[in-house]
């Protein structure tokens, strides 16, 4: 997508989507500081080891499992602008007490996971009611393009946040570096003044209804062969993707040796890979059809997360390697993400886009949780790099979901 076709896009989008993409880039931005610093927090400050770092990030993903189909429900019942804003505050204020406790002296696992558990929960609200309101305030026939530019905007924040991530933690400390994504929510929830009130669905359900409406979203998502297929492939890849996450730091700190500063930086060379997945993305899924680009994209990820054990030694090869593993998994999830994401919009009932979206959230982020457990037990086991591969290998199997569906011959949805 060239400058001035993004320019085009972008005039032709709402004011109100417009400001749930800033909102949604500054908050990414921010939260990409805090995907760094609080794991180094744990690891530097409290002396956390695979298995304390496969918790913390398990404890950020469980919320997707327990509270996501109620988040499908409370999204299609209630105007999304509150959702999203009392979710951003809730971040916003629980991620400021990690730095408040650290400078009194007071922080500690069970802090970090609690903190890490609470932020996660108002996440899954948040997600779940900006992909449902996206399809309310854009038109159907822009949707691929919304996403699109989400992708983009998204890449970009993903790209620089990790080298400002770096020279915050460099230059402060870890847990002082969360305080920009603290600002980030707070920002975001500002520009929510500019998205249009949708009117509440109706009157609180009682339990027995409220299990049938959750029912309802798993069964539309399941009962869909491609939807199907879809949320099976992502929910593989999601799962050992975070038991790779788990040991991925460590590995940089322990096995390289690499400073905060150092991190960042490649990290952020290696992010670059999602504007490059963003932009061609379009592009690639005319070019060789749906369910194919869905499937090189997925293979292309894995095969750049096997890159970052590929060497230790010398120290100049190693860091190369890590960020073409990071820049080659980049590219294949930001291509990825702006095909498979509208699908759902194509697919799913407009009544039923928060539980559809809450659904697939649910397994395959409720995955994650048993992914990081499992990468940090594998990594006291295994060895870092052992599970670091394994995971590539196994990630790759996330290919086959889609192959034996009805999406390896699809070209395109109709939306």
């Amino acid at each position: 997508m060239s400058r001035a076709h993004c320019s085009a896009a972008l005039l032709r989008l709402p004011r109100g989507y417009l400001a749930l993409l800033v909102g949604q880039t500054v908050s990414l931005l921010g939260s990409q500081v805090t995907m760094l610093a609080l794991p180094l927090t744990a690891i530097t400050l409290l002396g956390a080891g695979p298995v304390q770092t496969g918790l913390l990030l398990a404890c950020g993903r469980a919320p997707y499992l327990v509270a996501g189909p109620f988040a499908g429900v409370i999204v299609d019942r209630l105007p999304h602008r509150w959702i999203l804003l009392i979710a951003n505050l809730v971040m916003a204020a629980t991620l400021a007490t990690i730095p408040l406790l650290a400078g009194l002296g007071h922080l500690g696992m069970v802090q970090l996971c609690t903190a890490t558990a609470l932020v996660g929960v108002a996440a899954v609200n948040a997600e779940v009611a900006y992909l449902a309101c996206v399809p309310t305030v854009v038109d159907r026939t822009r949707l691929v393009q919304a996403q699109s530019l989400l992708e983009l905007s998204q890449a970009s924040a993903v790209a620089v946040g990790p080298f400002l991530a770096g020279w915050l933690v460099s230059t402060f400390s870890a847990p002082t570096a969360i305080l920009a994504d603290s600002a980030s929510f707070l920002l975001a929830a500002a520009l929510l003044s500019l998205v249009p009130m949708r009117a509440a669905a109706g009157s609180a359900a009682g339990p027995t209804q409220l299990f049938g409406q959750m029912a309802e979203g798993l069964t539309t998502v399941f009962g869909t062969p491609i939807l199907r297929a879809v949320t099976l492939a992502t929910g593989t890849f999601i799962f050992w993707y975070n038991a790779y996450s788990a040991v991925f730091l460590l590995h940089l700190t322990k096995d390289l040796g690499l400073e905060g500063g150092t991190v960042g930086m490649v990290l952020g060379i290696g992010a670059l890979g999602g504007v490059v997945g963003a932009v061609t993305a379009p592009w690639a899924g005319r070019a060789i059809g749906l369910g194919p680009v869905l499937m090189v994209a997925l293979a292309l990820s894995a095969g750049g997360m096997s890159l970052a054990a590929l060497l230790t030694r010398p120290w100049w090869a190693a860091l190369m390697c890590v960020a073409l593993s990071q820049f080659l998994l980049s590219v294949g999830q930001g291509i990825y993400n702006v095909q498979q994401v509208p699908i759902r919009y194509a697919l799913a009932p407009h009544r039923l886009q928060g539980r559809v979206n809450a659904s697939i959230r649910s397994v395959v982020w409720g995955l994650a949780p048993l992914g990081a457990l499992v990468g940090g037990a594998a990594g006291a086991a295994l060895g870092l790099r052992a599970t670091l591969l394994a995971s590539s290998v196994l990630g790759a199997a996330s290919v086959l979901w889609i192959w034996w569906s009805p999406l390896r011959h699809t070209h395109s949805l109709r939306l």
